[in-house]
């Protein structure tokens, strides 16, 4: 079945505010001033990637912005996409390769800190990884959830 820009639009906002954003670095993108608008739509092309809905940033000037059709990060070099319909799984970059270790008898099982996680891991169907990078701690942890329910939404 396949699902309207309103319906994503409307399940990305509802499972936003489940995360109490927006927040101090995570913005509905409706609600941003012209200017900071301009500063990232020459990256969007709205026939690609669909209405933008929220923007992830961090403090280094990295940022996620979400789409009703794709996902686009910048991660201080480049500007990365992922179609939401191509997506096969979501992880943390360093949690996936944590445990990857763990298995491979390289580190000691020990507790994993998930504030200190900021790169979220996107696998797409033909293999290809992607990281797209948030603030630490909740706001990832809010970009996965809301990544998860999107690719449910999708199967």
């Amino acid at each position: 079945m396949q699902k309207t820009a309103d319906f994503i639009e409307n399940r990305i906002k509802w499972r936003a505010s489940q995360h109490n954003l927006p927040n101090s670095s995570v913005f509905l993108f409706d609600n941003l001033t012209a200017d900071k608008k301009a500063k990232y739509l020459n990256h969007f092309n709205q026939e690609d990637y669909g209405k933008i809905i929220l923007l992830f940033t961090d403090s280094k000037n990295n940022w996620t912005a979400l789409g009703t059709k794709k996902i686009i990060g910048y991660d201080g070099t480049k500007v990365n996409s992922v179609k939401l319909n191509s997506i096969q799984n979501v992880d943390s970059k360093n949690r996936k390769e944590y445990f990857e270790k763990a298995e491979a008898g390289e580190t000691k099982l020990k507790k994993f800190k998930k504030r200190n996680e900021s790169e979220l891991l996107v696998t797409e169907i033909d293999g290809k990884e992607t990281i797209f990078i948030t603030e630490k701690g909740s706001d990832l942890f809010s970009l996965w959830n809301i990544m998860i329910m999107i690719t449910r939404l999708n199967k």
